[in-house]
């Protein structure tokens, strides 16, 4: 049997890993180039499937972009672009809103589950972290990461080959072939990155290498660090499968070793091999050697001086492929011992010699041989290096049979033409050669016959050069236009086209950088057939990222007529074009215009859409698109109509790079102008709407946050001016940046307050590329932005209240006014306290009806909740007053416990004295201002009010008070919840004409016998809810909205896009919906209650909004608004609400469903808790609440493996009695400073047990077995004592021995024999546990020990009999516990310290806020009536009277 035991345990074990090593999902890009494009691939299970393209957009890309740190997404490709992949397809219909961590938190059709094949598999293409300017394309040149809006050069200070590897890897070119320094930084380098990066070479990306912030924030260097990378990476010669230095020649490209081809291979290639391997130089090159059946067709043009094979010159284009055999081959001196001649002046070959490359001996020469200023290494002036000089060869004698033997020295084919007279230009220095009689078969051009070396009679004028049948040179052929036509290949000495397939963006781009015409172009299919007839020399070239020209691009052979007429290639580079929008109210909106030729010009709005638009705001810099306009909306343009038809896919660079009808062809007038509106270069995010929150600015691949040092009020400003959103308010500092933040704006902006736009405003680079800061700055924009107090039209501390509303004063009305908004109004203006709001002051005829709803603690009134919604204009003469103490010198008493007004007293607000008092009023958890329970603020503390006597007069004082309306309801019972800290106030009595709810008569004040879930509540007519009604939906169905007790339909007129974005915003459904007119009469008949409903950009919620007066029917049944929104409600429950605080966690990655990484649900997603101070504590309430039994461990650092998604939970701090983890201490939700890696998990005694679904907030009321009870757990159990009998005893008698061996003292002898004495008292305990009748019944099972995380121990999850406070703790009722049969009197347990609890039941070391406010009521927006909302009903809220904890068990209730 215990054999059986360890088998099953190690099963298990094994079970665990397989579970863990397959739990995590992976992503990546494949088939794309590199990891920052491909085809999306998922590995869940063990096996890499794909996502169906049903729905794919770049909201889906820009999550998987940012999952894989590869920065902004540039386009979400479908249809396979990236060629068909296998496996299972994970996903499909993927609905994401771009913001999520992980793109399987996305929605979608469920895991596993599509109707689509890889014919449909989405890919991606996203920006990267670091590219390489500067070079001969993007595999070459200066090293950029990405920093804030710019690309930051990296300097050469200790930059690294490893580093370069990781670089050249990450881009998709090849391997680093070399680095250079000591380059000097451009003049716009305004900084460089302040890092060194050190990495180790085998990092997937740059971001994830280890990095070195450099000293003072300023890194040593002589330069900018400069990368070359290379196909081609390595070189071996191999003979019958071994390397030396002789064989034939094998190359390293793209990972792959290929045999190269001998076509064209000379001994300047070969002795550039030999150098390369140390294998001294080259002597000859044999052909016909066997070598590799896989042969590289590429040609390489060495001059003999390079010190690797890569930096020689590489044709592609055209070559034709390597017939089998004729494999490349090189014999090197380093394998011989014989000492090569020198080469000398007078060693020729004499004319008529056929002595060729193969058999002629090599003598150790440094002379190399070059062709320049001809446009390629094929063609050009003649020079040779000799004594360090580079030199020419004069004219005179010069013929077809010396430029032969130029020609093949350079593996440049046969020689077409010998020119002389400088053909090429002029040369320097000195000339080498002349009267050249060579036969053209000569293995060097200096071997020929001459007048001698260094003698001449000759100038540079008559230089002389070469045009060799390898030559290649390109152009475009156009009437007018000088970067736009019909391309041209010259070969073979003839011009002739190209044909245009498949010619993508990589290939245009290599041309057109060639032709020193911008970096990218487009192919043009619109021209018409070519006139005339040329070659058609080459056709399928398909250019690689590591191609620096045209001639190292594959492609099939030359052949005369490669393809048809009408395939011909016109391409359309943008050289130097300008792109702008204009008459649009600033520069990130308008008509689109472009600058050609020196023309501004339009485009026609043809086929204009949304993805035409993401290209236009991209190559501005202006954010996002947000709407692509037509028909001149910005009004017409003049002058040229630059493009038509424009089809863009969304991720070209530029505008005209996209397919087109071609340049300045067009069908339509200035009437159809094209237009853009862009999101802008700035925004206010995570705030209450678009006018508050982070400043974040575009980089031009993704938003990014500016931190708040220097952070000013003028820019803040310009920001709020630039957004439309009145005025700045406030500017806040100190707010942490938010996880996904990887990065901060490296600038400080310097506006002076009056700019138009922040993009203009003046801008210091932070020193070291870091910006000095506490935080993200944050700003809130408002239209109230100043406030004063008006008698016969001067300002003083008494007055009128008038405040500036868009720039225009205007008078507040009295309704609703209260004494809490006037003493928000004096303390703004540094005018004390409000004394009386006395009404009927004349004031200006301009009255501003929005209600404040104050309570008194704000500093300014615009920070106070307002409503305007249904609020009927307000007559002349009401307007709002206010006399503030800053006026007089009188003192105002102090308040006091004992001030009350007797009950029946008629004191109103407008004459009661006002009291020098910092007590403060709110409702809480009722989801506005004007419902939920009371809670008073007294010396620093919120408590709350008792429920005995609550009823409708008590709610009428605290509804008044609150400027809330009349009272409703006087909830009880903790309707909204119960509260914590003090419970102020009990048995009120107010008459309900009190001005403030302490002065009702009352026990007095702090004196109470009740508990909080007793805590009173109020809803006030004034009480608005929102919801949409709908069979099915979350997000789409007929708006309602509860006023005055009473649910109704919202009218429709006019209700505009701000206005339904409002909406869906405080819904939670996304931040854009639309107003669905076609849907049909709604059955049934209700209050319509408000009608033309005008939001603002400021305006963040719909109570904010104006509109016409509440009223019953304040339109038609058939005009009820039915709001459909383009976003999803998080849900409150992972299934249907409502749900226990069971069905909220889960544990994932165990080997059993009571093991693994604990997760909890929250804000509409699963997360996961971070391990620090997770302890034995945690993991008990985590155990109880699955009803997994005791927690046998806590478990870290991600054991289980790491989550995904949010980390929902750190700082955790259980008692360990607590029924449900949200009653245990924590940090705030979402608030951490953890990975993934730091996951939190827990291992549990029992198997799950099944337990009644409760709402959210009660207790169960069964008591379910322990999962560790099955039969094998019992025999396990019976075993383990056995053993541990057996253990204890030899323990015990090892230690007598010692004891008595050592002659310990006394003192050790007592504490042997009490060690023995309680591990038998436990085994005792065991053994009346196993025999007894009752074995396995609920009643019988004792408790085990519970250790605290400070090792003390207690017997009992509840106090002894002897240490039990006078007051019941917070969460028991009075009633006893009921004793557990079998379990140990309390006296015989060992005496314990145990935690002291407060009055209210907390106990004293939970110092961090409860988790406790993420409990849910029934969530209004499901289309049925929400409890709370509907009258009477004071019940149980979620409180048992009686509890019962056992082992394996969850608190038991008694009814």
């Amino acid at each position: 049997m215990n054999g059986h035991c360890f088998l099953q345990g190690l099963v298990c074990l094994l079970f665990s890993v397989l579970s863990r090593a397959q739990g995590s999902k992976q992503l990546r890009l494949v088939d794309g180039g590199g990891p920052c494009a491909g085809r999306v691939e998922i590995r869940d299970q063990g096996s890499w499937g794909t996502i169906c393209d049903y729905r794919w957009d770049l909201n889906d890309a820009r999550v998987v972009c940012r999952q894989l740190g590869c920065e902004e997404a540039l386009d979400a490709t479908v249809s396979s672009s990236f060629g068909a992949g296998s496996g299972p397809i994970w996903l499909d219909n993927v609905r994401c809103t771009g913001k999520e961590s992980h793109v399987w938190n996305c929605p979608s059709r469920g895991w596993g589950k599509h109707y689509c094949d890889h014919s449909q598999d989405a890919g991606v293409i996203c920006s990267g972290f670091v590219r390489l300017a500067g070079g001969d394309g993007p595999c070459s040149g200066r090293v950029e990461v990405r920093s804030g809006k710019a690309w930051t050069p990296v300097s050469d200070g200790n930059f690294t080959l490893p580093t370069a590897q990781v670089i050249c890897a990450e881009l998709g070119c090849g391997k680093a072939v070399s680095i250079l320094g000591h380059v000097p930084f451009r003049e716009s380098d305004g900084r460089v990155w302040a890092e060194e990066f050190r990495c180790e070479g085998e990092e997937p990306k740059l971001r994830v290498c280890p990095r070195v912030p450099c000293p003072g924030g300023t890194c040593h260097h002589s330069g900018a660090a400069q990368v070359v990378c290379s196909a081609y990476s390595e070189v071996r010669l191999m003979t019958n499968g071994s390397s030396q230095c002789e064989g034939w020649v094998e190359m390293n490209i793209s990972g792959q070793w290929r045999a190269l081809c001998a076509s064209h291979w000379s001994l300047a290639n070969a002795n550039v091999v030999c150098r390369q391997l140390g294998c001294g130089v080259a002597i000859s090159t044999p052909n016909r050697a066997e070598g590799s059946d896989r042969l590289w067709k590429a040609r390489f043009h060495c001059s003999g001086a390079e010190s690797f094979l890569w930096q020689c010159p590489v044709t592609a284009l055209g070559a034709p492929d390597c017939s089998h055999g004729n494999t490349a081959s090189v014999i090197c001196s380093g394998n011989q011992t014989q000492v090569l001649p020198q080469c000398n002046d007078s060693m020729s070959e004499p004319a008529g010699s056929v002595a060729s490359e193969e058999s002629a001996p090599y003598c150790s020469d440094s002379r190399q041989l070059r062709l320049v200023d001809g446009g390629g290494p094929c063609a050009g002036r003649v020079e040779i290096l000799e004594q360090g000089s580079w030199g020419t060869i004069c004219d005179d004698g010069w013929d077809l049979d010396d430029a032969r033997v130029v020609c093949r020295q350079l593996g440049c084919g046969e020689a077409l033409n010998a020119t002389g007279s400088a053909h090429f230009g002029a040369g320097s220095g000195p000339i080498w050669m002349d009267d050249l009689n060579c036969a053209g078969n000569e293995s060097h051009v200096w071997r020929c016959p001459s007048r001698g070396w260094g003698r001449h009679d000759c100038r540079h004028k008559e230089d002389a050069g070469v045009i060799c049948s390898e030559f290649l040179a390109l152009r475009m052929v156009s009437e007018d236009q000088q970067c736009a036509g019909w391309l041209e290949v010259f070969y073979n000495g003839t011009w002739g086209s190209v044909c245009r397939s498949p010619m993508d963006e990589v290939t245009m781009s290599i041309i057109c950088r060639q032709l020193d015409c911008g970096d990218s172009g487009s192919l043009n299919t619109f021209v018409g057939l070519r006139e005339g007839s040329r070659p058609r020399w080459v056709d399928l070239i398909q250019c690689q990222k590591t191609d620096t020209s045209l001639w190292q691009c594959p492609s099939d052979p030359w052949k005369y007529s490669s393809c048809s007429p009408k395939e011909e290639a016109y391409i359309s580079c943008a050289a130097r074009r300008q792109l702008r929008l204009v008459d649009g109210g600033g520069s990130c909106a308008g008509r689109v215009e472009i600058l050609v030729q020196g023309s501004w010009g339009t485009i026609c709005d043809d086929g204009w859409d949304l993805d035409d638009a993401r290209v236009v705001c991209r190559q501005l810099g202006c954010g996002e698109a947000l709407d692509a306009t037509v028909s001149s909306s910005f009004g017409a343009g003049s002058g040229p109509i630059w493009l038509d038809n424009v089809r863009c896919t969304g991720k070209e660079s530029h505008v005209w790079n996209c397919p087109s009808q071609g340049l300045a062809k067009y069908y339509c007038d200035h009437k159809e102008d094209a237009g853009v509106i862009c999101s802008g270069f700035v925004r206010l995010t995570g705030g209450d709407g678009p006018c508050s929150g982070q400043v974040e600015v575009h980089s031009g691949e993704a938003w990014t946050p500016v931190s708040d040092g220097n952070f000013r009020l003028p820019t803040a400003q310009v920001i709020c001016t630039e957004l439309g959103c009145g005025k700045a308010v406030s500017v806040v500092g100190h707010a942490s940046f938010r996880e996904s933040d990887d990065r901060v704006w490296t600038e400080e902006f310097r506006c002076e307050g009056e700019e138009p736009e922040l993009r203009v405003c003046p801008r210091v680079p932070c020193p070291g590329g870091t910006c000095h800061n506490s935080g993200a700055a944050q700003v809130v924009c408002s239209v109230y932005t100043d406030i004063r107090l008006m008698k016969s039209g001067t300002s003083r501390c008494e007055g009128w209240v008038e405040m500036n509303i868009s720039g225009q004063w205007r008078a507040l009305c009295a309704s609703h006014w209260s004494l809490a908004n006037a003493n928000v109004v004096c303390r703004q203006l540094g005018c004390g306290v409000a004394i009386s709001t006395p009404n009927g002051a004349e004031g200006s005829d301009r009255l501003w009806k929005a209600r404040f709803h104050c309570s008194g603690a704000e500093s300014f009134l615009w920070q106070c909740p307002v409503t305007a919604l249904g609020v009927p204009d307000c007559s002349h003469g009401n307007t709002a007053s206010v006399i503030c103490s800053g006026n007089q010198t009188q003192v105002l008493p102090q308040c006091n416990d004992s001030v009350s007004e007797p009950a029946g007293s008629a004191a109103s607000e407008e004459s009661a004295p006002y009291c020098s008092d910092s007590r403060q009023l709110r409702l809480v958890d009722g989801g506005g201002p004007c419902a939920g329970r009371v809670e008073i603020l007294d010396q620093g503390s919120w408590g709350t009010i008792c429920d005995d006597g609550w009823d409708l007069d008590d709610a009428r004082v605290v509804c008044r008070q609150l400027g809330c309306g009349e009272a409703l309801n006087a909830t009880g019972s903790a309707h909204f919840g119960a509260g914590s800290g003090p419970i102020w106030m009990d048995d009120l009595n107010c008459s309900g004409n009190e001005s403030h709810v302490w002065r009702c008569p009352s026990r007095g004040w702090g004196r109470h016998d009740c508990r909080h879930k007793e805590d009173a509540g109020v809803i006030c007519s004034e009480f608005l809810a929102l919801r949409m009604v709908s069979e099915d939906q979350q997000c789409a169905g007929w708006l309602e909205v509860f006023y005055n007790g009473t649910w109704g339909s919202v009218c429709r007129s006019p209700m505009d896009d701000v206005t339904v974005s409002i909406i869906c915003s405080q819904l939670g459904c996304g931040d854009s919906g639309t107003l669905n007119s076609s849907v049909g009469l709604r059955e049934g008949s209700r209050p319509r209650w408000v009608d033309l409903i005008q939001c603002r950009k400021t305006d963040t919620s719909l109570w904010q909004c104006p509109s016409d007066p509440w009223k019953y029917s304040s339109c038609s049944p058939k005009e009820e608004a039915y709001i459909s929104c383009a976003g999803r409600r998080p849900k409150s429950c992972p299934a249907a609400a409502p749900c226990t605080d069971r069905e909220k966690l889960r544990l994932r990655g165990g080997d059993s469903a009571c093991s693994g990484r604990v997760e909890v649900w929250h804000g509409g997603s699963w997360g996961t808790v971070c391990d620090d101070s997770w302890s034995l504590a945690e993991a008990e309430v985590v155990c109880q609440q699955l009803g997994c039994g005791p927690a046998l461990e806590a478990v870290h650092a991600a054991a289980f493996g790491p989550g995904s998604g949010s980390i929902w939970l750190d700082e955790v701090r259980c008692g360990g009695r607590e029924s449900s983890l949200w009653d245990c201490a924590a940090e705030p939700w979402g608030q951490s400073d953890c990975k993934h890696e730091e996951d939190a998990g827990v291992r549990c005694s029992g198997a799950r047990s099944t337990l009644p679904l409760t709402t959210a907030g009660t207790k169960p009321a069964s008591n379910p077995l322990p999962g560790i009870f099955s039969l094998p757990g019992v025999l396990c159990l019976i075993l383990g004592a056995l053993l541990f009998l057996v253990l204890v005893m030899l323990v015990t008698q090892l230690l007598r021995w010692r004891a008595e061996r050592r002659a310990l003292s006394s003192y050790e002898d007592a504490l042997a024999e009490a060690v023995y004495e309680e591990l038998d008292d436990f085994v005792t305990r065991k053994e009346g546990l196993l025999g007894s009748p009752g074995f396995l019944s609920d009643d019988s099972v004792d408790k085990l020990p519970y250790y605290t995380r400070d090792g003390e121990e207690y017997n009992d999850y509840r106090f002894a009999p002897d240490q039990r406070t006078d007051g019941p703790a917070e969460n028991y009722d009075d009633a006893e516990e009921v004793p557990v049969p079998g379990a140990p009197p309390a006296s015989q347990g060992r005496e314990e310290k145990v935690p002291s609890e407060n009055e209210d039941g907390v106990t004293s070391s939970q110092k961090a806020s409860s988790l406790n406010f993420s409990r849910e009521v029934t969530d209004p927006g499901e289309g049925r009536e929400s409890p709370w909302l509907l009258q009477g009903k004071k019940g149980d809220p979620g409180y048992d009277d009686v509890e019962l904890s056992v082992l394996g068990t969850s608190p038991v209730t008694f009814p």
